[in-house]
């Protein structure tokens, strides 16, 4: 078989993301509030480490959901109908992205509260 070059792997890697994007209601969603979270960030002007942990939370966040429907899609094509193991396989992924949420909240938390705080009280 032949190997594909750099950018036709880019190219079937993004046609991927937007697969998942336009299927998945959870990865819109994520990328709202990833956005969101982002520009926030720089609105209240982070430190540069910060807003890389920022933005690395975001991107693994939606790089967890894409694998969460990578393997339900999977999934689903390789069994269609309800099979009690393999359901048990897609809630432990689905629990995997739930602690992944979790841990970027915890961190956008951490960074973000005595910034956001300092920025409402400028105000008064």
């Amino acid at each position: 078989m032949k190997k594909s070059n750099f950018f036709k792997s880019v190219y079937i890697a993004l046609i991927g993301i937007a697969h998942g994007v336009s299927k998945e209601r959870n990865i819109k969603i994520q990328i709202v509030v990833g956005i969101f979270i982002i520009a926030l960030s720089y609105l209240l002007q982070i430190s540069r480490s910060d807003f890389m942990i920022i933005i690395l939370v975001v991107f693994l966040v939606l790089s967890f959901e894409l694998a969460n429907t990578a393997m339900e899609k999977f999934i689903d094509h390789i069994h269609p109908g309800y099979d009690a193991e393999l359901g048990k396989v897609k809630d432990i992924m689905a629990g995997a992205v739930l602690l992944i949420v979790f841990s970027s909240i915890i961190i956008g938390l951490l960074i973000l509260f005595v910034p956001f705080i300092n920025f409402i009280r400028s105000f008064f």
